[in-house]
């Protein structure tokens, strides 16, 4: 027995909006992920001065990101060019990370986490589904502004 109606299930194909929601998601949890990592490296900062610095700038990172998924969730195209400019050069810095034999990337949790969400959230944003819901989102803009 389903739950669903026969009109939802017969209606397979993703809305637009759902690349974007999921987009936001994967950037709140990325979000939330450099949150706990910067919070955590404050108590090494008492010894290490350099880590107050990089917990701080984590922290206001992870605000940022907070505040971005927030806006791309309401398809602001502002925030879809800073989400992807963020995601690019967290992918570009993980991949350079990856390469360099000092082994930052090691692991299943990091691969993830570094290389496989930022890259989700670029395709996502950047699909067929991701462009379309910004181009409806621009058009309703356009018509208000006039």
């Amino acid at each position: 027995m389903s739950i669903t109606s026969p009109a939802i299930s017969a209606n397979t194909t993703a809305s637009p909006s759902s690349a974007l929601e999921i987009a936001s998601v994967l950037v709140v949890t990325q979000a939330s992920l450099s949150l706990v990592a910067g919070l955590s490296a404050i108590p090494f900062g008492i010894v290490e001065p350099g880590l107050r610095v990089l917990s701080l700038v984590t922290i206001l990172v992870a605000i940022a990101m907070f505040w971005l998924a927030r806006n791309l969730r309401q398809q602001r195209r502002w925030a879809r060019r800073w989400v992807t400019a963020l995601e690019a050069l967290s992918l570009a810095a993980s991949l350079l990370l990856m390469v360099l034999p000092i082994g930052a990337v090691r692991g299943p949790v990091a691969v993830l986490v570094n290389l496989v969400m930022p890259a989700a959230v670029l395709w996502l944003l950047w699909s067929r589904s991701g462009r379309a819901a910004f181009r409806k989102a621009g058009r309703s803009d356009a018509r208000g502004a006039a």
